[in-house]
């Protein structure tokens, strides 16, 4: 049992380590396709630089959009009708 300022400490904590990790595992990732294409002129998935950049940023959109639309927003503008009296 852990007090409960502790207790928030330590998940702060771990909430950084994860988030640094997440950052290491991602620069790494990126360092892996540049050399493999640096070698070939495709990465594993057959995909040129440009196309594997894309598709990259693609995922990494999709993945925000996500985390952002699970805390209950949107990121997609929507239209809304000014009603004027």
């Amino acid at each position: 049992m852990m007090s409960k300022k502790a207790t928030r400490l330590y998940g702060r904590m771990q909430h950084g380590l994860e988030k640094k990790k997440a950052s290491v595992e991602l620069l790494q990732m990126r360092r892996r396709d540049l050399d493999a294409m640096k070698f070939r002129g495709k990465n594993a998935e057959g995909f040129t630089v440009g196309k594997a950049k894309a598709e990259r940023l693609k995922g990494e959109r999709k993945a925000i959009e996500k985390d952002y639309s699970n805390t209950g927003g949107s990121m997609k503008k929507s239209k809304k009708k000014k009603q004027r009296t």
